[in-house]
């Protein structure tokens, strides 16, 4: 455990070297965190929900309303509309999230494991739909839906809901979906040049990989 924790703490601290060192200076630096506040406040509480959701605590879905509500705002601004919707998603899932681990209070570890074609159905479901919403985003050039980017709006947009409603019921792969995706969207803010997202997809990364392994012990332990 030690072990991990010393991982996930180095990889934490070098991907914030690297952000702070892209050479801005500190009035540069002001100006970009005074327009972004809306970005640094919904990653601050999305890395509250991923830490408690790790540890399966209930308090996990309150974090995820509040950084829903301030996430769907900065991509509103940031004109990824399928994002701002997928927050509208999250709220939902949090509060059957809350119903449905409130349920379980006393088996708070049933951990679940999907077999290797329902997965592969979840995946191929996930893809078809992004290329579905691709067509209809392009459709929508020059409205107020427009998106800048269709593609990765739909791929972040169905590939974070998928794993998002299979942590609400507690399914192990939930987690290695959430791996592919947060590397596909650290690189993809890194383009964009939005850094704070930039930085909690990177962060996730060791996190839901910790995720993984604590819920593959939870789930061993109980077979």
């Amino acid at each position: 455990m030690k072990k991990i924790n010393f991982i996930i703490a180095s990889i934490i601290l070098a991907q914030s070297i690297y952000l702070i060192s892209c050479n801005w200076n500190p009035i540069n630096n002001y100006l970009f965190f005074q327009n972004h506040i809306y970005e640094f406040l919904g990653v601050l509480f999305s890395i509250i929900y991923v830490i408690l959701s790790i540890k399966q605590n209930i308090f996990c879905w309150p974090a995820l309303t509040v950084a829903a509500m301030l996430n769907g705002y900065a991509f509103y601004l940031i004109e990824l509309p399928l994002q701002s919707i997928m927050q509208l998603f999250f709220i939902s899932v949090a509060i059957s999230g809350w119903r449905a681990w409130g349920k379980n209070e006393t088996s708070q570890f049933l951990v679940k494991k999907l077999n290797l074609r329902k997965v592969s159905f979840w995946i191929f479901i996930g893809l078809l739909l992004t290329f579905i919403l691709e067509q209809i985003l392009l459709q929508l050039e020059n409205t107020s839906f427009e998106s800048k980017f269709p593609f990765f709006d739909s791929l972040m947009f169905m590939f974070n809901i998928i794993p998002m409603y299979m942590t609400t019921k507690k399914v192990i792969q939930s987690w290695l979906i959430f791996i592919v995706i947060d590397i596909i969207s650290g690189f993809f803010y890194l383009y964009t040049g939005d850094y704070f997202y930039c930085f909690l997809f990177f962060f996730y990364i060791p996190f839901a990989t910790y995720g993984y392994l604590n819920w593959k012990k939870y789930l061993n332990e109980t077979n």
